[in-house]
């Protein structure tokens, strides 16, 4: 066994640690960047709702005045009897539509803190994976080294030893 050998199976094993590492570390970035995007559509999804809500109210507040301008051309009056009951009918549709709205728009932006949460969770774990993965190379490496180098004559009592000290000795 030549140290030459040696030195590639510890070289072999240095690059798959260091590219072991290395893919964690972009596993996790990668999924940082997920998270972002999540966030970002979290609060796209918020403010799209808020805005979402503020039509519906103003919808709503055009609907009472026709409401209101149709019972009053009808010499009807607006403040007693049934188109008092319309009108307060129509505001609890209004208010329901527009809590609705912000409803789901909170649950979808629960929804994405969520995932960006779950996404940064993940990189992280898998950047944690990817150490074990590389300290278990490192290991292995250094334990296929060593045999190599028993079995070869290199250090300890190998079955070869006899034969490397007294080619190196010149016997």
């Amino acid at each position: 066994m030549s140290i030459l050998a040696l030195a590639a199976i510890g070289g072999g094993t240095g690059m798959q640690v260091a590219g072991t590492l290395k893919e964690g570390k972009q596993a996790e970035k990668i999924a940082e960047a997920r998270a972002a995007i999540d966030l970002k559509n979290a609060e796209a999804t918020r403010k799209t709702s808020v805005e979402e809500a503020k039509i519906r109210g103003e919808r709503g507040r055009r609907l009472l005045a026709e409401q209101q301008g149709a019972a009053a051309a009808g010499n009807i009056r607006i403040n007693v009897g049934s188109p008092l009951v319309i009108a307060a009918q129509t505001r609890a549709d209004i208010a329901k539509d527009i809590g609705f709205g912000l409803e789901r728009g909170r649950a979808q932006s629960d929804f994405y803190r969520s995932q960006a949460a779950l996404e940064i969770a993940t990189g992280k774990a898998a950047r944690k994976k990817s150490k074990w993965d590389a300290i278990s190379q490192g290991i292995g490496g250094f334990g296929s080294m060593a045999f190599m180098g028993t079995q070869g004559g290199m250090w300890g009592k190998g079955a070869n030893r006899d034969a490397y000290l007294a080619k190196k000795h010149g016997i």
